[in-house]
């Protein structure tokens, strides 16, 4: 694609936390080559709060319903140059809606067909195991390789401390998905042993309100070292104690890609999610995953999952890829990586 055909672009953001993140290093590439971009946030996940604090866009639009999609659509007939819809973004009505306000539209929705093609709609075929930010970087440059992802967000603390937080700590997020992905989540009697092995350590534990559950666990003199924040922030205070902690421990989840655009290292153990797509081993060492690799991993994966043993990963009998992780060797890996500066 040539950039000097486009001054306008606009991104679709209608999935999670972690997808909004694996988004930037597009939008970069996009206002590295001289456009304007705005940030259409459908995803019911209030993801628009992440870019609150930063530069990233030239204009951000929160359309929460197909009506206000409409109206936006109305006022801004042939507006934008080049629309991207990546596959969690694509829909028919976000696809037929697209064509009112853009000139050229992208996806590489793995189901698009012919039927949904027109001279202005462009389908960029995924690639097996390559990286989500890469996918999403295809649709505007099919040539980007890992190493051109910038996933810098121009982020700008706010330097509050409404939570009363020490100088130094690292920063845990013990559940995933929403408390809905099994196939992700660590066993939380795992995690307690982790954190009297981090006993030296602060830890500022973070969640959203389907994982208040966990706070009755470590709110007790069995863990003078946690403080659990859990259910107790919004998007914006969780960019700020992130951007201010010396670095990330968790699992495959929205909070971990924020770490990274943050240039936070993290420490993450993986269960059936596919760390090819998603993860971040290939930055250094600075980002450590542990995982068993089993034969049967990554059966959660939108790409080419591996459906050998079951073909719906919550519906696996037993979760061993993320519960068979033994406290042991998360225990031998953290040490090394605490080791590294």
């Amino acid at each position: 694609m040539s950039s000097t055909k486009y001054k306008q672009a606009l991104v679709f953001f209608s999935a999670g936390v972690g997808d909004a993140i694996l988004l930037v290093p597009l939008i970069n590439e996009l206002k590295k080559s001289g456009f304007k971009v705005a940030g259409l946030f459908t995803s019911p996940y209030d993801c628009e709060s992440i870019f609150e604090n930063t530069d990233l866009f030239d204009a951000i639009e929160i359309k929460k319903n197909k009506l206000s999609l409409i109206i936006f659509s109305v006022f801004n007939l042939r507006k934008f140059d080049a629309v991207f819809l990546n596959h969690f973004s694509f829909s028919k009505s976000h696809l037929i809606l697209s064509t009112l306000f853009g000139k050229q539209i992208y996806t590489n929705y793995k189901e698009f067909t012919s039927v949904q093609s027109s001279n202005s709609i462009h389908f960029i075929e995924p690639k097996t195991d390559t990286h989500d930010a890469l996918q999403h970087l295809h649709l505007f440059n099919t040539k980007a390789i890992l190493q051109d992802l910038d996933f810098n967000l121009k982020y700008k603390p706010q330097q509050n401390n409404p939570f009363k937080l020490p100088s130094n700590y690292i920063v845990v997020q013990a559940s995933s998905a929403n408390n809905k992905a099994p196939f992700k989540n660590w066993p939380f009697e795992n995690w307690l042993r982790l954190f009297k092995h981090l006993s030296n350590t602060t830890i500022v534990l973070l969640g959203d309100a389907t994982e208040t559950h966990l706070n009755n666990a470590v709110n007790s003199k069995d863990y003078p070292n946690v403080i659990s924040l859990i259910g107790k922030t919004n998007l914006n205070e969780v960019m700020e104690i992130i951007y201010h902690s010396n670095y990330y421990i968790g699992l495959d989840s929205g909070l971990m890609h924020i770490a990274v655009a943050l240039n936070k290292p993290t420490f993450t153990i993986w269960g059936a999610s596919n760390p090819k797509l998603y993860g971040y081993e290939w930055m250094g060492a600075k980002h450590k995953i542990v995982s068993l690799s089993l034969s049967c991993a990554p059966c959660s994966s939108w790409l080419s999952a591996n459906n050998s043993r079951v073909s719906n990963p919550n519906q696996c009998p037993d979760f061993k890829c993320i519960k068979d992780i033994s406290i042991e060797m998360v225990t031998d890996e953290l040490e090394a990586f605490m080791k590294i500066k």
